[in-house]
């Protein structure tokens, strides 16, 4: 009989077998694949709840299987699966919003031609983020990390007769190959130094750990967008929306803040790359709010905040809370999801159209849908007893009874207002205010996406209550703080609705023949706050690809094989060339000066006197 670990590990798994199982059948034996590999996921939804049952009535127990693979030197490497508080919450959240995306991308997408082939990206990329998830070593990590990159490249250019897709594409690969390096550079300086490839292992004296943790961070950083790598996450807007769903909401934009969870021991061991970690976040945070207040772009609003709320979750693990930032990420994936959807709703909707200032008083032509919008805008603020408040507001207070400079507080808590202003300026200009959009446009809303978009909303209502009140962090102690303290983040939360209400309050009561234009300083403030974004996000650009084109093609690639292959041969061709001019006397002096050497070295040689034999018997 089974013992019941080993039990509990299948179960765990089944999940990625019976989403493998309807991409190995013959596409002949599926009358409806986009509906067979929903039912699909939906039952791995279902069976991932087993797992978690079982961890909840064993008091957090984990369980690990693994096997052995190969060796690399002295360094082991296994096929290892964890059953623990983060995969055991994490794949049922990941499933359930995977569900929900694909019931939607059937009527979305019900148009392409290709829909079978896209359902089968999405299940592969699914395939690939429950790897990383489950992996108990950083080997078999960097497979499922490899795979969510590969593959997001492949959805995020899905529509690839696009130039804009292309480009978006690329630029997502090259930043992400620049954060890969930092994660390879861990790996190598791991085997080099006969360490554990094991996650559970992982820790080293303080003196090491810099070069680890920095490359860690580096991998980190440029999966999850942070600043130097942002531009790539809003870039990548122009894929499908249920593509923008599925990658910003819990799977490969999460990855890198996950890889720092799982490593957490030793990104701790060293001081530097914690507190580079805590104020990366919380800049990050503060300067995407910041983006998101200036676009008018629904979907790229909804990338710049969740770039803002991956500087949170980095803030977080720099206050050296990872629990708060893997809270953060299950609330996140529930209400960042649906916000996408209501968006990809709205935009076809709206014959494609984006621009929030041609929208309007759609909260009578969507209501399902604008009052998710709302929703879901209201838990990503902060609203008190919504899946965002148990997390933010957690946050918020360990920053308020931490040791940590007061810059990382004051940026926090500025981005906290500035997501509360541009979640009521997107509602206001989508779901109120007067009706601006063309008369003519086929506004509808179906069951295929409402009933997601209802699932979704549930999630984002009470998941923050069972997830808070199911995995509470162990190693938070008792907090104790004033009251000023403990309201800091709902007084932030008011404090930006009263802002907000008044700046549109005031844009109403303007005359209508200033409506139409714009402050002058006003404007010139604008003007240079996109041209400072759009200077350092080409810099960053350009050093991105001048790093992955001229230092790997044109130093590594070219100067060490092509380019070498060339100088040698041009350098044996001049040596060589003298003597190949049909000319008779070059050749005689060349032969004879050969003989001469070749007889001078013979009777040198044969002259030479052989050592006395007496002597040697002597010493």
């Amino acid at each position: 009989m089974a013992q019941p670990s080993t039990l509990i590990i299948m179960l765990f798994l089944l999940p990625l077998a019976i989403l493998t199982l309807p991409m190995l059948m013959p596409s002949s034996k599926l009358t409806s694949p986009p509906s067979t590999k929903v039912l699909t996921t939906k039952l791995a939804f279902l069976t991932s709840l087993i797992p978690l049952t079982y961890l909840i009535y064993n008091d957090l127990t984990i369980t690990t299987y693994e096997a052995q693979w190969s060796t690399i030197g002295t360094a082991t490497i296994h096929i290892s699966f964890t059953l623990d508080i983060y995969s055991a919450f994490f794949l049922p959240t990941l499933l359930f919003v995977v569900w929900s995306i694909m019931e939607f991308t059937t009527q979305y997408m019900k148009s392409d031609l290709k829909i079978n082939t896209f359902f089968n990206q999405l299940t592969t990329f699914t395939l690939m983020m429950m790897i990383l998830v489950t992996a108990e070593n950083l080997f078999q990590f960097f497979i499922g990390w490899e795979g969510v990159g590969i593959m997001s490249f492949m959805l995020i250019n899905w529509w690839s007769f696009r130039s804009n897709s292309n480009k978006a594409a690329m630029q997502a690969v090259i930043y992400n190959r620049l954060a890969d390096i930092g994660l390879v550079i861990t790996l190598a300086w791991m085997v080099t130094n006969d360490l554990s490839l094991d996650i559970k292992g992982m820790q080293t004296t303080p003196d090491m750990a810099l070069i680890p943790a920095f490359g860690l961070l580096l991998a980190a950083a440029g999966k999850s967008a942070q600043f130097g790598f942002h531009p790539w996450l809003p870039a990548a807007m122009e894929g499908p929306t249920p593509v923008s769903a599925l990658l910003h909401s819990s799977t490969m934009v999460v990855a890198g803040v996950f890889l720092l969870i799982r490593t957490s021991d030793l990104l701790y061991s060293s001081e530097t790359a914690t507190t580079t970690c805590l104020l990366l976040g919380a800049f990050t945070s503060m300067l995407a709010a910041s983006c998101a207040l200036t676009q008018n772009d629904l979907k790229k609003i909804i990338a710049y905040s969740t770039t803002s709320q991956l500087g949170l979750m980095m803030t977080s693990i720099g206050l050296k809370q990872p629990e708060l930032a893997f809270m953060h990420i299950s609330t996140h994936a529930f209400f960042k999801a649906m916000l996408f959807l209501c968006a990809g709703t709205i935009i076809h909707s709206l014959n494609n159209e984006q621009d929030i200032r041609k929208m309007g008083g759609l909260k009578k032509a969507l209501p399902t849908t604008s009052s998710c919008l709302i929703i879901g805008s209201l838990a990503l603020s902060g609203m008190p007893f919504m899946a965002g408040f148990y997390s933010k507001d957690a946050i918020i207070e360990s920053i308020n009874t931490s040791n940590v400079n007061s810059l990382s507080l004051a940026m926090t808590l500025v981005a906290t207002i500035f997501t509360t202003l541009y979640s009521l300026r997107m509602v206001y200009y989508v779901a109120l205010n007067t009706t601006r959009t063309p008369p003519l446009s086929a506004i509808s809303e179906t069951p295929q996406t409402t009933n997601p978009l209802l699932r979704l909303a549930i999630g984002s209502i009470a998941a923050g209550l069972m997830i808070s009140t199911t995995i509470l962090p162990p190693n938070i102690p008792q907090l104790t703080m004033p009251t000023s303290a403990k309201l800091a983040a709902l007084s932030i939360l008011i404090l930006g609705l009263l802002i907000g209400s008044i700046l549109i309050t005031m844009a109403d009561q303007l005359p209508n023949s200033i409506k139409g234009t714009q402050n002058p300083l006003i404007s010139k403030i604008l003007h240079s706050y996109f041209i400072l974004h759009h200077t350092l996000s080409s810099m960053a650009l350009q050093i991105s690809q001048k790093l992955s084109t001229h230092l790997m093609d044109q130093t590594h690639y070219e100067a060490l094989g092509p380019k070498t292959m060339t100088s040698l041969q041009m350098l044996m061709a001049k040596l060589l060339t003298n003597f190949h001019k049909a000319r008779i006397n070059p050749y005689l002096k060349a032969i004879i000066l050969s003989i001469v050497l070749i007889s001078m070295l013979y009777f040198t040689s044969m002259n030479a006197e052989p050592p006395d034999a007496d002597h040697e018997l002597e010493l």
